[in-house]
């Protein structure tokens, strides 16, 4: 279920950012049939038919896996946590025909969103950001704050100082990155 929403919100992102268009993605069967259904409605708005179309494809694979697990777990005479464990298969997952749709929709969003010059540049700019951090906790652990320096003689800087920038949220990052490296910010 993760995969339906992370696909759907990245259509969503793509097409609101001008990284996707709409002309190019309704060479996806899938988009293509949900954008024509939502088109057919006689809705005008750019913002609501690209929501109407995400939900569309939403409730479409969600119906799908629903479907098709709750078959395979009748085929497969699954009546207890026991019998999940013992299958030695998966029991979830799409129709073949489904699968296959879902693959060309990732195949297409990795093509032209994740690979998209925009994407790459903030994952490099991130991992900048990550790895000055990093490098200057562990040079100098009295920045962090004292319920993590307690930690070090147990855990060590470097187990220290990666828990405490897995726990930053992206904001928290940025701002702690200006504050460390911009003088011009207040600390």
């Amino acid at each position: 279920m993760d995969e339906i929403a992370y696909n759907n919100h990245d259509i969503d992102d793509g097409l609101a950012s001008g990284m996707i268009t709409v002309e190019k993605i309704r060479a996806v069967p899938l988009f293509h049939e949900a954008y024509e259904a939502v088109r057919a409605e006689g809705v005008q708005s750019d913002r609501i038919v690209r929501h109407q179309v995400v939900r569309r494809i939403i409730s479409r694979c969600m119906r799908d896996l629903v479907m098709t697990t709750l078959a395979t777990l009748r085929e497969a005479r699954v009546g207890s946590v026991a019998d999940v464990r013992h299958a030695g298969r998966r029991l979830v997952g799409y129709s073949p025909e489904m699968a296959r749709r879902v693959k060309e929709l990732k195949d297409f969003l990795f093509t032209n969103m994740y690979r998209h010059y925009r994407v790459v540049r903030m994952g490099d700019k991130a991992g900048r950001i990550l790895r000055d951090l990093f490098l200057s906790y562990v040079s100098e652990p009295l920045q962090l704050p004292p319920h993590y320096q307690e930690r070090i003689a147990s855990d060590g800087v470097h187990r220290v100082v990666c828990d405490y920038i897995a726990g930053m949220t992206d904001r928290f990052a940025v701002d702690e990155h200006r504050k460390l490296f911009d003088p011009l910010v207040r600390v």
